[in-house]
C-alpha cells in the first residue's frame, strides 16, 4: 500500500478544519446571546454549597 500514515492524518485534519469552518459559517448569528450568560453548573454547585453552610 503506497499511502503513508502522515498523508491520511493530513487529510483527516483538513476534513476536520473544513467541517468546523462550515459549521461556523452556517451558525446563526445571534448577538443577543453574547450578553446573556447562564451560570455554569460548577458555579451553581458552589453557590448551593455555600448557601447550605
Amino acid at each position: 500500500m503506497g499511502v503513508k500514515l502522515s498523508s491520511v492524518v493530513m487529510v483527516l485534519i483538513m476534513f476536520f478544519i473544513a467541517k468546523i469552518s462550515f459549521e461556523t459559517a452556517m451558525a446563526e448569528k445571534n448577538p443577543d446571546r453574547l450578553s446573556e450568560r447562564s451560570p455554569a453548573s460548577i458555579d451553581q454547585s458552589y453557590n448551593d454549597h455555600m448557601n447550605n453552610r
